[in-house]
């Protein structure tokens, strides 16, 4: 009896089971999807907005207007919007009554870097990143001799650079000679930073915060025109 019972009891739970999907099935083939909403990620950045993810849309026939809720396809829309250069990841939800939401992660650019054929970010994977027509990211620039065989020097380089606040707003250009040789251009102060190879960044970074800290009240701002810190354990200053 109780084997019945129980028989019963499950048979009813799979008959509402399927009475429910087939009504979510056929209400879904009647409903029409909307554009309900692009939302995006915090962040500083700017190189995508709004047009930009509708005119993608328009650009990969993506239609909003005649297509059912069950012929809709998330995963297609998902991979059209990250082809684009400056989007990291996308999201798209879908709601039972066809509302679609499209949620937006950018790349972030850390470094743009300006060589005489070309102009591109590097983003913060070290990954080469194009420039926008409408946006420019307030990040260090580098320029000069520069190639793609440099760019694992300036990214970490840069990295370092990104988490000290000093750091990030006193250095605000790195260029490159012909001859190999890495030169910093500081906001404060007049002078040149002979840098050197890409190597012992940290060491070389304290021991010019030090001669900041010690020899610039005292000798001023403005009374060398280089500083050198080539050297192990040597800063070599050059007076105007």
């Amino acid at each position: 009896m109780r084997i019945g019972i129980t028989i019963l009891k499950w048979s009813l739970l799979l008959i509402l089971f399927i009475f429910v999907l087939s009504f979510t099935k056929g209400k879904h083939q009647k409903q029409l999807v909307s554009l309900q909403e692009i939302n995006f990620e915090l962040s500083e950045e700017r190189f995508v907005k709004h047009q930009t993810i509708v005119d993608l849309m328009l650009e990969n026939d993506i239609n909003f207007e005649s297509t059912y809720l069950n012929g809709f396809q998330l995963e297609e829309l998902e991979q059209c919007l990250e082809g684009h250069s400056s989007i990291k990841n996308v999201e798209v939800f879908a709601s039972q009554k066809g509302n679609i939401s499209i949620n937006i992660t950018q790349r972030k650019a850390i470094v743009r870097i300006i060589t005489k054929e070309d102009s591109y970010y590097l983003d913060e994977n070290g990954i080469v990143m194009p420039v926008s027509d409408y946006y420019t990211a307030r990040v260090l620039a580098v320029s000069g001799n520069v190639s793609e065989q440099n760019h694992k020097d300036i990214f970490e380089f840069v990295s370092i650079i990104n988490k000290s606040n000093f750091w990030k707003a006193q250095i605000t250009q790195l260029y490159l000679t012909d001859n190999d040789e890495w030169i910093l251009i500081p906001r404060v102060g007049e002078h040149k930073i002979h840098f050197g190879l890409l190597d012992r960044i940290e060491e070389k970074l304290e021991n010019l915060y030090q001669f900041y800290q010690q020899a610039m009240p005292l000798k001023g701002w403005q009374t060398y025109s280089d500083i050198s810190l080539k050297y192990n354990n040597q800063i070599i200053c050059t007076k105007k």
